[in-house]
């Protein structure tokens, strides 16, 4: 009896995979919340690639003079923002195909939208415990405070954002398997 408790408890974990919510903010449905999830996440997307390119263009003004000659702080400041506008490009891409995916309904675009935003969450968290490593910590310990904390809100939105069209993307799922077959007999 008891080898057959331990079995259904390994057969429960290895079922068990990323967790869902049922509501969006405790108040809205989930398809809500993946469409507002997508159009703010391209709303930012639009915003920062607009920031991106005016500061890219003001950087390129000075690229090449006399206060960029020591250290070509600009030219590397235009590199960084035109690579911050190209991401930002993949990201309105991102939250274009969420859009569509949540209106039609496609678990499919969803699923490729969760699966991608993870990659990139992972990134990003792997970004920031290497640049951490590689030029330590500097500054105040209430600067650094505000970082993690700052760094902390950012990421849960995050997750919470992923969560939620996870979750949505599991019940337009549930809802395609018990529809059964789509051929007629």
């Amino acid at each position: 009896m008891d080898r057959s408790r331990h079995e259904e408890i390994e057969e429960t974990k290895l079922k068990m995979g990323m967790p869902h919510i049922t509501s969006f903010f405790w108040c809205m449905g989930l398809e809500t919340g993946a469409r507002v999830v997508g159009f703010v996440h391209m709303v930012v997307s639009i915003i920062l690639l607009i920031v991106c390119t005016i500061f890219a263009s003001s950087a390129k003004e000075n690229i090449g003079t006399v206060e960029d000659a020591g250290d070509h702080l600009y030219t590397i400041w235009y590199r960084i923002a035109i690579g911050i506008a190209v991401v930002s490009l993949v990201h309105i891409a991102l939250a274009l195909s969420l859009i569509i995916s949540v209106y039609k309904r496609n678990t499919t675009g969803l699923r490729v939208w969760v699966y991608l935003m993870l990659v990139l969450f992972a990134a990003a968290i792997l970004f920031v415990v290497i640049s951490a490593a590689m030029h330590g910590m500097s500054g105040s310990g209430s600067d650094i405070f505000l970082s993690f904390l700052q760094g902390l809100v950012f990421f849960g939105i995050l997750a919470y954002c992923i969560l939620c069209v996870y979750s949505y993307y599991l019940m337009l799922k549930s809802s395609e398997d018990m529809a059964g077959p789509k051929t007629n007999y």
